[in-house]
């Protein structure tokens, strides 16, 4: 058992625990990104090439490219899948930009909620002051900003977690 220690230790590499440390630390905020609205994937991808440095592996061309490409699609499925839930709903253009803006504001309250309630909030009022429509309508549109949200979240868990996969394995 010492002598394992001991083993462990002698072939320490410094360099190698930075990176494997940075590429842990990347791919939480990448998946805390899935929640928060800043492109986590991305940062994941990030996480991704610490690992392939730390690891020494040199990994295919193709490997990257695949990663590369899930980290665009989370980016924009998480922008679209908002959008198109205003949209499916009956948003207008201003209800969609308000979700998004509202997401962003909310991101700075009470967490989870602001995140929840800000696109909800954004797309509402704009249809309420801005295209003027019905407190019925209004409401409608900001439920499907929000549920378009928790479709883009649930996408970006999703890519981030298949990225890790394809990473480690």
């Amino acid at each position: 058992m010492l002598n394992d220690i001991y083993n462990w230790f002698a072939n320490f590499d410094l360099m190698s625990a930075i990176l494997y440390t940075s590429a842990l630390l990347l791919y939480a905020a990448g998946f805390l990104g899935a929640v928060l609205p800043y492109p986590g994937c991305f940062v994941a991808l990030g996480g991704s090439v610490c690992y392939a440095l730390a690891d020494g592996s040199p990994s295919s061309w193709w490997v990257w490219l695949i990663l590369t490409l899930l980290a665009t699609f989370g980016t924009l499925a998480d922008n679209i899948t908002s959008a198109m839930g205003a949209r499916k709903f009956g948003g207008s253009k201003q209800a969609i930009i308000a979700s998004m803006l509202g997401l962003f504001i909310g991101a700075f309250f009470v967490f989870p909620f602001g995140i929840i309630l800000g696109p909800f909030i954004g797309a509402f009022i704009a249809e309420l002051a801005l295209v003027r429509k019905n407190l019925k309508d209004s409401a409608k549109s900001g439920f499907g900003a929000t549920l378009g949200l928790m479709a883009g979240v649930l996408a970006k868990v999703i890519v981030t977690a298949i990225m890790l996969l394809v990473t480690v394995l």
